[in-house]
């Protein structure tokens, strides 16, 4: 088991003064606004079950009661984030003290998350990334960190690309050549079988398929396997059994579903472990690692083999219509066979 720093403990109230002089008086704010909220909701309430009659109110009860309802409840939001201000705080605390104890450096809002992929979604050409990263640990520099661990958010629009999770802890890791994509999913934490066609699907045998569903292009299940070694595999069942990991281009990424300012205790050492124990298997595999079909088979990957196929809309659309015709037709030929 590799060793580190013990994270740190509870920061106290006068380091997150320190940190921080206005922290604990926007928290007194936010008690006040919550109040207000609290007051603005009974207002509705009021209002809304004609507790309150007035004979202004005969008109406008309908504009007073929306007016006081959203008032009431965007009190309640600001307030009960004002309020947990100090936390965020000591949330910041701790990570940059641990990531000091363990060489990395820290940044509440991280570089760009330019990835591709499954976890973070393809974008079309020339658009913003969809993912945003908070509480980040990082290996310098911060534009092209060769390790990262931070918390992604989903940011864009209605229409920008969009992965599995609108939130969730990640570790990105630096790989020495491009790879095939991979996908290894985690049966623990829901599988991501909705995003692949089952046609991808590698069999791992034993023990491991119990646990983690593995995914390579098409033509691609061999080099996956030449990736995936006992060692690797040993390390994912022992390490790693909670996540997802994706190789995709030049980059491991890990996905952990625990990304609340609770579980950073606990989530933070132990991803950074993985990715020690991990990466120097991984690694291993990828350096000697050739891909026969491409231009150059030492440093490129064949098209083939860059990204898995996702599932189409039109076959969730065509397994919906399979169901809502399908079954009420099962139903109606069990009845008339009972018929005659």
């Amino acid at each position: 088991m590799i060793e580190l720093p013990p994270y740190p403990r509870r920061a106290s109230n006068a380091a997150v003064r320190d940190a921080d002089p206005l922290a604990y008086r926007l928290a007194a704010s936010g008690v006040g606004t919550l109040a207000l909220g609290v007051l603005l909701l009974v207002g509705w309430a009021l209002v809304q079950f004609e507790v309150v009659r007035a004979a202004w109110l005969d008109t406008l009860a309908g504009l007073v009661a929306v007016v006081l309802l959203w008032a009431g409840v965007l009190g309640l939001a600001l307030g009960a984030a004002l309020v947990a201000y100090p936390a965020g705080v000591r949330r910041e605390l701790a990570l940059h003290r641990f990531a000091r104890s363990v060489g990395l450096s820290y940044a509440r809002f991280g570089a760009p998350l330019e990835m591709g992929g499954v976890f973070f979604a393809e974008r079309a050409p020339g658009a913003d990334p969809s993912y945003g990263s908070a509480f980040e640990l990082y290996r310098p520099p911060f534009d092209d960190a060769p390790l990262r661990l931070g918390v992604a958010t989903f940011e864009g629009g209605r229409d920008a690309a969009r992965g599995p999770r609108h939130a969730f802890r990640f570790l990105a890791l630096r790989l020495p050549r491009p790879m095939p994509h991979i996908m290894i999913d985690s049966v623990r934490n829901g599988r991501l079988r909705a995003e692949l066609p089952g046609a991808q699907r590698v069999s791992l045998e034993g023990e491991m398929d119990r646990h983690f569903a593995v995914y390579a292009p098409l033509g691609y299940a061999r080099d996956a396997l030449q990736v995936l070694t006992p060692d690797v595999l040993v390390c994912l069942l022992e390490h790693g059994r909670n996540w997802d990991v994706e190789v995709v281009d030049d980059l491991l990424l890990v996905a952990s579903t625990r990304f609340r300012r609770g579980r950073d205790a606990t989530e933070v050492p132990a991803l950074l472990r993985f990715a020690t124990l991990l990466g120097a298997e991984i690694r291993t595999q990828v350096v000697p690692y050739t891909d026969p079909r491409a231009v150059f088979p030492r440093t490129q990957v064949a098209a083939a083999g860059r990204r898995l196929r996702r599932r189409s809309v039109w076959c969730d659309i065509a397994i919906l219509l399979g169901l809502v015709i399908g079954v009420p037709a099962a139903i109606l030929g069990g009845v008339l066979l009972v018929a005659r």
